[in-house]
């Protein structure tokens, strides 16, 4: 029985955190019906998780996300992310960045999730836009992604409540592996300074001429 959808975060700007609470919501709102009690939600940031571990069973549904550095899942955000240890929880991986390229770091973050004991379900990368340091700006762009978000926690929440054995008519099924485009990508920037990593980020964000468009693999 599924009974709590878990937001986990790295946030250091709070965009990924606004990201990540709206995607576990809507998701957690998908599944209540796997719960004659409600699906209630947490959030964990691991910016504040400093030495503490944390724990996930299967009666939980993570929603990790983190920002892109340099096309890359923060250094700091990866270290937090592997004090925690899940065992056989199902979770839902995202990335957010500026609209032109995330890199290879939804594949970084999944691959490390999974070393941690996820059994990743769904993976997704958003283009996020800030206006000021600690708000979320919702952009043109901000809100065709919001569809897209939307599109995919619907999708999330269905794919879920068939592994779980949710559905009136659905049976519990083996989820197929979630193939991330991408490959493990090298550490250099991150590892002087993540705020030179960030800075980095936007500085490629600016040169690319080419605006991507959100993609989320399920």
């Amino acid at each position: 029985m599924i009974r709590k959808v878990a937001g986990i975060y790295f946030s250091p700007v709070g965009g990924t955190a606004s990201m990540i609470e709206t995607l576990a919501a809507r998701i957690a709102s998908g599944l209540n019906e796997c719960s004659p009690e409600g699906i209630t939600t947490e959030s964990y940031d691991l910016l504040s998780m400093e030495d503490a571990e944390l724990q996930f069973d299967e009666e939980t549904i993570a929603v990790i996300g983190m920002p892109v550095y340099v096309g890359k899942a923060p250094l700091p955000g990866i270290d937090s992310l592997n004090r925690i240890r899940a065992n056989g929880t199902m979770a839902v991986i995202a990335v957010s960045y500026g609209g032109r390229t995330y890199g290879n770091a939804l594949y970084e973050l999944q691959h490390h999730a999974e070393e941690n004991g996820f059994k990743v379900i769904g993976a997704g990368a958003f283009g996020i836009r800030y206006k000021n340091r600690g708000i979320f700006h919702r952009s043109p762009a901000g809100r065709m992604d919001s569809d897209r978000m939307n599109s995919f926690c619907n999708a999330a929440a269905a794919k879920i409540k068939r592994l779980a054995g949710c559905e009136i008519d659905g049976l519990r099924i083996k989820p197929a592996p979630v193939e991330v485009a991408g490959k493990m990508p090298v550490h250099r920037i991150s590892k002087l300074s993540p705020r030179a990593a960030a800075a980095a980020q936007g500085v490629l964000e600016r040169l690319s001429l080419i605006h991507r468009e959100s993609e989320w693999y399920l």
